[in-house]
């Protein structure tokens, strides 16, 4: 969709190139077996339409995106900041991203975020920010009440992120669109070591007629997305998480990867590698971030990525949680 936008004036510079020779611009959208001179050019394509694609990826797709290997082990690369990142093009055509890998991209002209990929298929890749994009906010304020649906976080997300123009437009209606695996706004866990304490999610709590067809940038995770990355429920008899459990995996503490559950507060105790340990303007934390999933096992409870590194319950109207966005981008 990007790409298409920046054609015709990458066809302009590709005549620009050509001019002088025997292929000038009229060729150059009708044909991709035109050969041509590009001694001067330094550009390394054998046809015109490779030359539109390479001049397309030099200008403009180097200046949208860049990419970083993921790497907990030495020689790290988890915020896609230090000096040890190794660049990849996982992002291009023909290639695929692996989960968690770093993604630097201008949503917009003139502001960028990191993001990590939740998942690639070919043609798509879907990513989330790598901090919470808005912080200490309810689900559903008012009343502790799953089944209203997260009608108070995600219109504030959606509009945090509605000038983001680089991202895809994103239509879904919860409980009917899959957008994981399946459709179901309801999830649990079981406790027992058969199921490990991964999360299922076979109910719906809320449907299209509490929040209906949303049509925005950006959205919440969902607790089967977060599962898929490595993130278990949190096991029976978990102590108090703002103590330091004398073992990080204890109660499945640390089960999510370090991407999932950095830049919230105290993250490194519980075996993340980024603390936020930043006071909003309320005086507050970033302790949690809201999935789009509830606890079907009760009315009160939505899901959230907790900064000790699993999945758990938290009452629809705490105000010490935020989101972040996933946001979808196609290949060019």
């Amino acid at each position: 969709m990007i790409k298409r936008n920046y054609k015709l004036i990458v066809g302009i510079i590709i005549g620009a190139i050509l001019a002088g020779t025997t292929v000038y611009a009229a060729t150059i959208i009708s044909s991709i077996n035109v050969g041509y001179s590009n001694e001067s050019s330094k550009l390394v394509a054998d046809n015109v339409q490779e030359a539109i694609d390479e001049v397309y990826d030099k200008s403009f797709n180097k200046e949208l995106i860049t990419a970083y290997e993921y790497s907990e082990q030495e020689p790290k690369c988890i915020n896609g900041e230090e000096k040890t990142c190794v660049k990849t093009d996982c992002y291009k055509k023909g290639k695929t991203c692996s989960q968690g890998t770093v993604i630097k991209y201008y949503v917009k002209e003139n502001e960028y975020h990191y993001f990590y990929v939740l998942r690639d298929d070919g043609t798509k890749i879907t990513m989330q920010q790598r901090e919470n994009t808005i912080r200490n906010i309810a689900w559903h304020a008012g009343e502790n009440d799953n089944s209203k649906g997260p009608d108070t976080i995600l219109p504030q997300l959606e509009a945090a992120t509605s000038t983001w123009v680089n991202v895809n437009v994103l239509e879904y209606t919860p409980g009917v669109t899959t957008l994981y695996e399946n459709a179901n706004t309801g999830c649990t866990w079981t406790e027992s070591t058969t199921s490990n304490y991964k999360i299922k999610c076979e109910t719906n709590t809320y449907t299209s007629s509490v929040l209906g067809i949303r049509k925005a940038r950006a959205r919440m995770i969902t607790a089967q997305e977060a599962s898929a990355t490595g993130c278990l429920g949190g096991k029976a008899g978990t102590i108090d998480d703002r103590v330091i459990p004398p073992s990080i995996d204890k109660y499945n503490h640390g089960s999510c990867p370090d991407f999932m559950h950095n830049y919230l507060w105290q993250s490194k105790s519980f075996g993340g590698s980024y603390n936020n340990d930043t006071k909003n303007e309320k005086g507050e934390y970033d302790y949690d971030y809201w999935t789009m999933s509830t606890s079907s096992v009760g009315p009160t409870n939505a899901l959230i990525v907790s900064r000790v590194g699993i999945l758990t319950n938290y009452v629809t109207t705490g105000l010490r949680t935020g989101a972040r966005a996933v946001v979808e981008i196609t290949k060019p």
